[in-house]
């Protein structure tokens, strides 16, 4: 198979990368308006640039399209791929609105064509060992859950104020839109009853866009609260779900014991690990999965229309 990656900024050059050391791919076709970015993927032995985007939309042994460009660009290029019969990996957001995402779905699907947004954790084996759980009744009483991805970027080594102010502001990114999408999806999947109730912004440093987000959701049974932040201190990603009998920590950043099962009424627990694995690198070869084997697509427009809802109440909340 042959796949081309339009943009080759901060996220683009990773996907291009990755592509080229996943064996089905026999050739990265990539663009970016930028042709100095050449300069980046010389050591890389599939990979092939393109004067114009229209010469990857034209050309016709180009079976998929990874979109990687800034976020108003992202309806018109899925559309222009969907059209010459692509099909499409869209970054985040995958459109502005629940109709645009339900059109460009409709339009992939009547023309057999995956769109398929970048989910990035969803396939990562502690969050699939999580769901398993879910799924298979380990819980029997839910209390509540939390999530949280708190970045730390003003003391990282490297980062700081002015990497936020002279990236995501710059692009009138908050943390929401940078952070939202991956870990909503991954609550949608575990839990699919899930409703909006309440969200708490953070403008710490910049007038209009937030560097700190606490978002309220609900089930039919237990509250699920998500905190995001780049600014907060301690630097931490993962999951927190309180049962009557059992309470489960996953430790995103962690290289073993990922996950511990705390037994509340033994007094005892068990720890969880996995083999570490690229998650930008499984998203991709689900994708080529889907598109080779003719599989369901579990985070196809329905899905995204579910992250797209949230996010429209959350982005115009104060």
């Amino acid at each position: 198979m042959n796949i081309a990656i339009i943009g080759a900024g901060w996220w683009g050059k990773n996907i291009i990368n990755t592509c080229d050391v996943i064996k089905e791919i026999e050739t990265v076709f990539y663009y970016d308006s930028n042709a100095d970015v050449q300069e980046k993927f010389k050591a890389n032995f599939k990979s092939l640039y393109l004067p114009t985007i229209d010469d990857i939309f034209n050309n016709k042994e180009i079976n998929a399209i990874c979109i990687a460009t800034p976020p108003s660009t992202h309806f018109e290029l899925t559309q222009k791929a969907l059209i010459a019969n692509k099909h499409v990996f869209i970054e985040k957001p995958p459109a502005f609105t629940t109709e645009e995402v339900e059109m460009l779905g409709k339009m992939a699907t009547s023309k057999g064509l995956v769109y398929m947004l970048d989910a990035l954790f969803l396939f990562m084996e502690p969050i699939r060992k999580i769901k398993e759980m879910i799924d298979f009744g380990f819980f029997q009483e839910i209390l509540s859950v939390e999530m949280y991805r708190i970045g730390d970027e003003l003391r990282r080594p490297g980062s700081g104020i002015q990497r936020i102010t002279s990236s995501m502001f710059n692009n009138d990114t908050d943390v929401v839109e940078d952070l939202f999408f991956h870990d909503a999806g991954i609550l949608l999947n575990f839990f699919k009853d899930l409703s909006l109730e309440s969200i708490k912004k953070q403008y710490s440093y910049h007038a209009i866009c937030c560097d700190s987000a606490e978002i309220s959701f609900s089930t039919s049974s237990f509250p699920v609260n998500l905190s995001l932040s780049w600014v907060k201190t301690g630097r931490r990603r993962g999951i927190s779900i309180y049962d009557r009998n059992f309470i489960l920590e996953y430790d995103g950043f962690k290289q073993e014991n990922q996950i511990i099962i705390h037994d509340l009424w033994k007094n005892s627990s068990e720890e969880y690990s996995f083999i570490p694995s690229p998650p930008l690198q499984s998203m991709l070869e689900y994708f080529l999965d889907t598109i080779n084997r003719k599989n369901t697509n579990a985070i196809d427009y329905n899905f995204m229309k579910k992250i797209i809802k949230f996010w429209e109440e959350i982005k115009h909340a104060k």
